[in-house]
């Protein structure tokens, strides 16, 4: 493929030496390349000074300039103005006050200094200043089936709402009832129907839906279940009938 480059690229040079009033469209069509390849290389093959089989040659991709890196002498002062202007300021400081203080430190003119506060963040990390969070993710087991349901409000275009009773334990659909629009009290009906009908879980399971959950100053009933997030398998049955009623 290369090689194919080159002799391209060599193409290219002859042509433009040979008919110099061709526009860079013309040598593109010659060519088969895009406008883009022939403005780069007419431009790079303009600029040389020397000529020669490295002009025909990629160059490389590989960034010109490296990233300066701080010295320990900064670093170290970076994890000191974090320890000592506690006491300035009465409270643990952030980068933007160390960025600060640190060019204007005069012992450290002729350092290399940062200019980014994100610099300063990851340099408090490495040094231990912030710690870093670990994240525990506990898996919650299925229990007992018929012990723990889950339920939730859906809705079908504007036609009517469902409340959906999911068992957690089996996934099955325990019970499903429908209303023109769900309130607080019609709500509390449908679970004393969902009880009569198929007796009491040992634990329900449903989201932050007002018409469940309630505070002092609102007009719906309060709740005293603990209301973690629900289950996808009761957004996927909900998924599954509307798209059936749809």
């Amino acid at each position: 493929m290369d090689d194919e480059w080159e002799l391209d690229r060599i193409k290219l040079f002859y042509l433009m030496k040979d008919h110099p009033d061709w526009s860079i469209a013309r040598l593109a069509k010659e060519l088969k390349r895009s406008l883009s390849w022939v403005k780069k290389w007419r431009k790079r093959f303009r600029e040389a000074q020397q000529k020669g089989i490295h002009l025909f040659k990629s160059q490389s991709r590989a960034p010109k300039t490296r990233p300066k890196r701080l010295s320990m002498r900064v670093r170290n002062a970076i994890l000191s103005f974090r320890d000592q202007l506690k006491d300035v300021y009465n409270r643990v400081v952030g980068s933007e006050i160390i960025l600060y203080h640190l060019h204007q430190d005069r012992l450290l003119q002729d350092e290399y200094l940062p200019r980014s506060s994100r610099t300063i963040t990851l340099v408090l990390k490495e040094g231990g200043r912030i710690p870093t969070r670990v994240k525990e993710h506990h898996p919650v087991g299925r229990p007992e089936p018929m012990k723990h349901w889950e339920l939730d409000f859906g809705q079908m275009a504007d036609k009517a709402e469902f409340l959906s009773v999911v068992d957690r334990g089996t996934s099955i659909l325990v019970n499903t009832q429908s209303e023109r629009h769900y309130t607080a009290e019609t709500a509390l009906l449908a679970l004393y129907q969902l009880f009569i009908l198929n007796g009491l879980p040992d634990k329900l399971r449903f989201d932050r839906d007002p018409r469940f959950v309630g505070g002092w100053g609102m007009d719906d009933y309060p709740s005293s279940v603990l209301i973690p997030d629900i289950d996808r398998a009761v957004r996927y049955r909900h998924r599954t009938h509307s798209s059936k009623n749809s």
